[in-house]
């Protein structure tokens, strides 16, 4: 009997040391073409106040230097559930990964470029920290909280006059959109 249980924990110890061994090298991520498909909901504020919902999804493509800098160039389309128009950011983007080799790391992310709406063209810019969940294939996932900011976009503000005898009206007016977002993107 006692050579049963010495020999089920030599083989449990076995298997330990040998999942323990191979748990660290799946996650390393290697040099080269790197792609993120993303996707998130946040709140949009303006200089009036809160604006709404935004909607977002965005590509980016590059590469990755190390296992920790990653550079590239995407494209995003956003659009609000109530007031704000339609925005399409252009942007070159940096990424950086706190614990490569693990299978849960912390990341920090930042963006600069320009976006487009209907009625006008402006500055964009965006920075966001989160978790990346690796796989044991080349696949992560990663959860995000970010700020985005367009200056100066055209929104437009409809004003219901439906209690009063005044009639409802639409206004366009300049505005700066701050957008904070919870962001889930894939990795590839």
């Amino acid at each position: 009997m006692k050579k049963t249980i010495l020999a089920f924990a030599i083989m449990i110890m076995t298997f330990t040391a040998f999942a323990q061994d191979n748990d660290e090298r799946p996650f390393r991520i290697p040099s080269g073409y790197t792609g993120f498909l993303e996707t998130g909901l946040g709140g949009v504020w303006t200089q009036y106040g809160v604006d709404g919902y935004l909607y977002s999804v965005s590509t980016t493509h590059g590469y990755h230097f190390n296992d920790k800098v990653f550079a590239g160039l995407g494209v995003g389309y956003g659009v609000s559930i109530f007031n704000s128009p339609k925005l399409v950011p252009f942007y070159g983007s940096f990424r950086y990964v706190i614990l490569p080799t693990k299978r849960v790391s912390p990341i920090v992310r930042a963006r600069a470029g320009a976006y487009y709406s209907m009625k006008n063209f402006g500055p964009y810019g965006n920075v966001g920290a989160g978790i990346r969940f690796a796989t044991k294939s080349r696949i992560a996932f990663n959860l995000m909280a970010t700020y985005s900011y367009y200056h100066d976009v055209t929104v437009t503000h409809y004003h219901s006059n439906f209690m009063t005898m005044y009639p409802s009206y639409y206004e366009d007016r300049q505005d700066n959109i701050s957008n904070v977002s919870l962001v889930f993107s894939l990795e590839w």
